[in-house]
């Protein structure tokens, strides 16, 4: 019996590894992580490629904040595959904290996959190349909670509960992701929970213009860019 109020203990901790696990090899990431900043007649672009980790964040704030008072507009373009829910939260936070249009923008040819979708979904217009590439998936433990458990010594039990557990919980936070992070303003809701449906135990691709031909409300208007 203790060995399973243990093991309930350890059920209760993966809450934490979803959610607040921080990312293991933190420099690495950054090094993978860019930030341009392009100045124009008419506007100010800012490129963002990499993962969402930190520090994303404090790295998109800054930027914005640098430009607080000048009026041109701001377009933000995204190539990402995505990454931590809780951090790319505090990106979407940083940009609604602004209190001013903020466009977003992927290329032709460029990725915005998972939590990249809500940093999308922030911007006051939402624009994409028909031939950009956005993707849909559960969410899942991070890589350092699934090292973890596999350290873990359990018996099959305890595996089998421990492993029907975690089932219950990316399940929890996948209808939470739908439903607070990418069911928002103008996204068909009809749509959405086909999607939900359809990404059980796999990714989903779509192209801007599939997102578009759907009515999905994802992206408001599709733009011809040049390959990033």
């Amino acid at each position: 019996m203790s060995r399973f109020i243990i093991l309930g203990g350890a059920c209760c901790a993966l809450l934490y590894w979803i959610f607040f696990q921080p990312s293991s090899g933190s420099g690495d990431v950054a090094s993978r992580q860019t930030l341009s900043i392009s100045e124009e007649q008419d506007r100010i672009v800012f490129g963002w490629s990499g993962p969402v980790q930190e520090p994303m964040s404090e790295r998109i704030a800054a930027a914005l904040d640098r430009y607080k008072d000048d009026r041109r507009r701001l377009v933000l373009i995204l190539n990402s595959p995505g990454g931590s829910i809780q951090h790319g939260r505090k990106v979407v936070a940083a940009i609604r904290a602004r209190d001013r249009a903020i466009d977003t923008l992927v290329q032709k040819a460029g990725v915005c996959a998972s939590m990249c979708v809500p940093i999308f979904l922030a911007g006051t217009t939402r624009m994409a190349d028909p031939d950009s590439y956005f993707m849909f998936h559960q969410a899942s433990l991070t890589s350092s909670a699934e090292e973890n458990m596999k350290r873990k010594e359990l018996g099959d039990a305890e595996k089998a509960l421990l492993s029907q557990t975690v089932k219950i919980i990316e399940t929890q936070a996948t209808d939470d992701f739908f439903r607070n992070d990418i069911g928002i303003r103008g996204v068909n809701a009809v749509w959405l929970a086909s999607m939900r449906r359809k990404i059980s135990g796999r990714d989903i691709w779509m192209s801007g213009q599939d997102l578009v031909a759907e009515g999905s409300g994802i992206v408001d208007s599709l733009v011809r860019t040049p390959a990033r």
